[in-house]
């Protein structure tokens, strides 16, 4: 099943293509000419610029970003991905899903203008983070681990996960609001959410009978098969889709 975007196909059945399809729809929206660039900016980083201060309320307390990061690292889940839908180029990121490359999938092939430095998932290489001087670590959909965090905000202002979002249950919308607003850009994240919105609604207009149909996301594991709950985005992308929660799921 597929669907076009702004001249952008995407696979609605693949894993996280809510995210997917936002960081495209921004990424052709987002293109900068040179003018809108941050003054004194690396411009192969930092495509559009952004207001501050900014504060983003998160799990570890309100983080305040002072002005315009221009080395970013993006370590949690989609976290790179949003970023670049924003016009903001991480020199380094995280591969989740072990794409390799840019650690992007074939649907982002060609956003980087210069390879990020790819950096562990579950337990990310600090030393390399640091090597990097970042001004800003998104972390935003992750653990929610203190350590982690702590030996992150060692290194540099650190945006982690919101309350109440540990093991990588961040909202998709929340995660963009954080995201955008850490960079100054919380209006284009809201455009980014808008798109979203206005894409599911198509595609459940496109498909009514999805609304009688119940749908449950599942993984096999050393451990066995389980499934993913709301709060997942595997699982809530489905529902935002129009399908209805598994009974079994929710209880």
């Amino acid at each position: 099943m597929t669907f076009r975007l702004r001249n952008h196909r995407r696979s609605v059945g693949i894993l996280a293509a809510a995210s997917v399809a936002l960081a495209l729809t921004a990424c052709s929206d987002n293109d900068s000419d040179g003018e809108d660039a941050a003054s004194g900016a690396d411009s192969s980083a930092v495509e559009t610029a952004g207001t501050f201060p900014q504060t983003v309320s998160t799990k570890f307390g309100d983080v305040t970003v002072d002005e315009q990061p221009t080395r970013v690292v993006a370590l949690g889940w989609g976290d790179a991905e949003t970023a670049l839908a924003l016009g903001v180029q991480p020199v380094g990121a995280s591969d989740w899903l072990a794409f390799g490359g840019d650690g992007v999938g074939p649907w982002l092939e060609g956003a980087y203008k210069e390879s990020p430095e790819i950096i562990g998932t579950m337990e990310p290489e600090f030393e390399t983070i640091a090597s990097l001087e970042p001004d800003l670590i998104l972390d935003v959909r992750s653990s929610g681990d203190q350590d982690r965090y702590d030996k992150l905000s060692e290194i540099a202002t650190t945006v982690g996960v919101p309350e109440g979002a540990d093991s990588y249950l961040t909202p998709r919308k929340q995660q963009v609001d954080m995201i955008s607003t850490a960079l100054g850009l919380p209006d284009e994240g809201d455009e980014l959410n808008d798109s979203y919105e206005a894409m599911v609604s198509g595609i459940r207009d496109d498909h009514p009978e999805w609304a009688d149909k119940t749908a449950a996301t599942v993984a096999l594991s050393s451990e066995g098969w389980g499934a993913y709950i709301r709060g997942s985005e595997r699982y809530d992308t489905l529902l935002d889709l129009g399908f209805q929660e598994h009974e079994t799921l929710a209880e």
